[in-house]
């Protein structure tokens, strides 16, 4: 996390769900983080974050028909998902492309980027993030730079929990 925040530049956060709610377990500021609303131990909604998404993209469709039903989809903002069947859709594409996005679902001018961290098992167990102001995070640089490198790190983390 620290690592990939120097690499950055940016905020990084590493998730895990409990409850069927989000918490942050560490955090990282790269040089260029932006200060937000999140600490370690704050919960957060699955349904309108990068991080949420990436781990719920990674468990039995069953699962998340439950945490939805328990926790709502409450709108944090007019880009949020609302919709348990665009939900739904979404989780299918992370599952395929192997990330999750938030274009100003839960914070307004924020853009994430986060990747699954899985068992052996191919379970989602933890998510890792990077965010950063819409203004500073054109597609070039999300898409490519900051996906590749949340990737990586989501993949040293793996392999260390799996196997070390």
């Amino acid at each position: 996390v620290d690592g990939l925040a120097d690499e950055t530049g940016e905020l990084v956060n590493l998730l895990v769900e409990k409850d069927g709610m989000g918490i942050c377990l560490y955090q990282a500021r790269g040089e260029n983080a932006v200060e937000l609303d999140t600490y370690e131990g704050k919960r957060v909604r699955l349904h309108c974050t990068a991080l949420g998404k990436a781990i719920l993209g990674f468990r039995p469709r069953e699962e998340v028909a439950e945490i939805v039903e328990q926790q709502g989809m409450p709108a944090m903002t007019p880009n949020s998902i609302t919709d348990p069947d665009a939900l739904f859709e979404e989780l299918d594409e992370v599952r395929d492309r192997g990330y999750a996005v938030d274009h100003e679902e839960r914070l307004t001018g924020l853009r994430c980027l986060a990747a699954p961290i899985t068992d052996d098992t191919d379970r989602g167990i933890a998510a890792i993030s990077v965010s950063c102001p819409v203004h500073r995070a054109d597609d070039d640089r999300f898409y490519e730079e900051l996906r590749t490198a949340v990737q990586g790190a989501a993949n040293v983390i793996e392999l260390e929990h799996n196997y070390s």
